[in-house]
């Protein structure tokens, strides 16, 4: 049993499956007494459709061999022609009525008064050239014809001229009148056709033709090369014949070609599939030789050299290689250009590509006010490209070369964010408290009556408050300020920093105030057990390290971020035991959002030291023995805790305010003046 019989059988039992299916579900898809149906068909083949509902209405409807394809119908009520009509027309069918049958096709052709209609839709050429024949009666024979589906529709023709306008639909042929019929043929240009050398196989389309004047006509598609040599052969009746070496099913793709003698058709067949040939004692050899289509898409073609004045050859390069497929190149040293293995039509095109891109470019001095070339190209805008742009030895300056509309280009983007920062200033004060005793405050501020009739007096003394660069009364209030004084100057607390910091938004800045102490690095020795010295010298640092990293936000708000460590080195022990002193370190970090003039107050860094103090007798504790008798020792605990006060100023925002003030108090004291000078006039 062949393959394809078995795929035919496989086929049948698929659609008696369906129709079985169909069968069993009926009931669900169409439901009702006498003249009422219901239907509801998704997606189903429209001949299973029509099955159905011809089983349901007891309606013979059949579709022909032009019925395909899928189809939808959803139908509840009892006009059945109205619903069948529209399923015809929503699947572009038609339906002839007869009293015992139906018969639904995609073809209709009909007769009134001498003249004939057609409908026809999505149908191959030949089915409705055979429909034709047989609705209206009359022979018609024709060539191979397309094989897409086309539609169509005519009215109210004769039956020749209807005949006529199908062979123009269908492309390249043209009706002949012969002796009982029509016939539909392939247009051939008064080529004449002699014996056997028009064929239409199964494999596809072979027409060889020769005209009087010994010219050919090559119309080939899809067919055995060893097959076309035969064809042009035979119409050569007198002269050498051939002889095919080699495999000859190689198949002709296409060629469709005239005007040449029979050694230059044959010579393009060949070299279109992989042969060439040559004559000897009246006999054409043809032989399989591969170099014959290198040789034939490189015919006409030669190196030439393509010189370039401005432009790179790695910029031209990539542009020819995608309008000419497979192009050779060799690039030349020194930027003089490249070679080209080309035709003459190929080197003109080429030329005209070059001289659109080989244009001079000019170089421009580009100034930065604000930021630097490193800057600029790390976060270059995306309309600038990076290889036209080259530093200058000056830090504010750049070249750039390109055209004078890149260039303004240029600049508009580098307007955008060649804007200066933000400056910010940070007022701080670090104070150290005694954490035992922070909390006794005593304010000197207070208020009294001093005398029946007398106005209420309230007196402050901030003494080295008001010195402070920091103006702790606007940050803080008077309360906070007469405590301060009162607490520095019963020395439960002292300044321990006391500055302005300057800066630009989203740089960081640093403040240090530590104390360095340096050790030689030293190793015991396992047999004395003393330190052993080396020669390298490392450092401790205690003392306390400030971060701030400031940024504008949106509407002057400031986002600050603080990292504040403090670090506290123990007793030097490396006399004793041979190790570094001991160091205690403390941190805090925070980020914080608010306008221009909060404060921020880091606390929480809060150190616990002993210190170990002795007390001598002068002269006598030097004594052998008995200075023991004029000596004390004592310890002694401290916890301490700095605070951090940071104040953050946006100082473009209190200039512009300052301005304000000034100009308010000058424009007042303006009309004051004037004023006065009226007054005075009046008088």
């Amino acid at each position: 049993m062949s393959l394809e019989t078995i795929f035919s059988s496989l086929k049948l039992m698929k659609r008696g499956l369906m129709i079985l299916i169909i069968m069993a579900l009926f009931p669900l898809f169409a439901v009702g007494g006498k003249g009422y149906f219901t239907w509801d068909f998704s997606d189903c083949e429209i001949k299973d459709i029509l099955y159905a509902v011809s089983l349901d209405t007891g309606i013979s409807i059949v579709p022909d061999d032009t019925v395909s394809g899928r189809g939808d119908l959803k139908f509840t009520g009892s006009d059945f022609n109205s619903a069948f009509d529209a399923f015809l027309l929503g699947n572009r069918l038609f339906v002839r009525r007869e009293e015992k049958m139906w018969v639904v096709s995609k073809f209709k052709a009909w007769e009134e008064n001498g003249l004939f209609n057609l409908d026809a839709c999505d149908l191959l050429p030949a089915q409705i050239v055979e429909k034709l024949s047989v609705v209206c009666d009359f022979a018609i024979t024709y060539d191979s014809l397309p094989a897409q589906k086309l539609s169509v529709h005519l009215r109210a023709q004769e039956k020749t001229a209807m005949v006529e306008n199908l062979a123009r639909v269908f492309g390249n042929y043209e009706l002949k009148v012969l002796e009982g019929g029509l016939h539909i043929s392939k247009k051939t240009d008064n080529w004449k056709n002699s014996g056997g050398s028009f064929s239409a196989l199964d494999e596809g389309t072979l027409m060889v033709n020769q005209n009087e004047n010994g010219a050919f006509f090559v119309d080939v598609k899809d067919v055995l090369f060893s097959e076309v040599v035969e064809r042009l052969f035979s119409l050569k009746k007198e002269g050498p014949g051939f002889c095919l070496l080699g495999n000859g099913e190689v198949k002709v793709m296409r060629s469709f070609f005239y005007g040449l003698d029979f050694d230059g058709t044959l010579d393009k067949l060949c070299s279109q599939n992989g042969y060439g040939f040559f004559e000897e004692d009246d006999i054409y050899y043809i032989y399989a030789d591969g170099n014959t289509k290198n040789s034939l898409l490189s015919k006409n073609r030669h190196w030439q050299k393509f010189p370039l004045c401005f432009a790179k050859s790695k910029d031209i390069l990539p542009l020819l290689s995608m309008k000419f497929a497979k192009l050779e190149t060799i690039v030349l040293q020194n930027n003089e250009g490249f070679l080209c293995n080309c035709n003459e039509k190929e080197a003109l095109q080429i030329n005209q590509l070059i001289g659109e891109l080989d244009v001079q470019k000019s170089t421009y001095l580009v100034n930065l006010k604000y930021i630097k070339p490193k800057e600029l190209l790390e976060y270059l805008p995306p309309d600038i490209d990076r290889e036209a742009l080259i530093a200058a030895d000056d830090k504010s300056c750049l070249y750039f070369n390109g055209t004078e509309e890149a260039y303004k280009n240029l600049c508009k983007q580098i307007e955008v964010c060649d804007r200066p920062l933000a400056r910010l200033s940070y007022d701080l004060l670090i104070l150290q408290y005694d954490d035992v005793k922070q909390n006794q405050w005593a304010t000197s501020l207070g208020a009294k009556v001093r005398s029946l009739g007398d106005r209420n007096d309230a007196s402050v003394s901030l003494g080295s408050v008001m010195s402070l660069n920091m103006n702790v009364v606007t940050a803080f209030g008077l309360t906070f300020a007469a405590g301060l004084q009162n607490s520095i100057e019963e020395n439960r607390s002292k300044v321990f920093a006391d500055t302005t910091l300057h800066g630009v938004s989203g740089k960081q800045i640093t403040f240090q105030s530590t104390n360095t102490y340096r050790y030689r690095d030293n190793n015991v020795d396992p047999d004395t057990g003393k330190p052993i010295y080396s020669g390298v010298t490392r450092e401790l640092s205690s003392g306390i390290k400030l971060e701030v990293l400031g940024w504008v936000s949106g509407e002057g708000m400031i986002t600050t971020s603080v990292s504040a460590s403090i670090s506290r080195q123990g007793l030097d022990t490396s006399s004793s035991t041979g190790n570094p002193p001991p160091t205690s370190e403390k941190l805090v970090t925070t980020e914080v959002c608010g306008k221009s003039g909060e404060p921020i107050i880091l606390s929480g860094l809060v150190q616990d030291s002993d210190e170990e103090n002795i007390k001598r007798t002068p002269f006598l504790s030097k004594l052998p023995l008995l200075g023991w008798l004029f000596k004390s020792r004592g310890k002694s605990s401290q916890k301490d805790q700095m605070v951090i006060y940071l104040v953050p100023h946006l100082l473009d925002q209190v200039e512009a305010e300052k301005d304000l003030y000034d100009e308010k108090w000058l424009s007042e004291k303006t009309r004051h003046i004037t004023g006065l000078l009226q007054k005075e006039g009046g008088m």
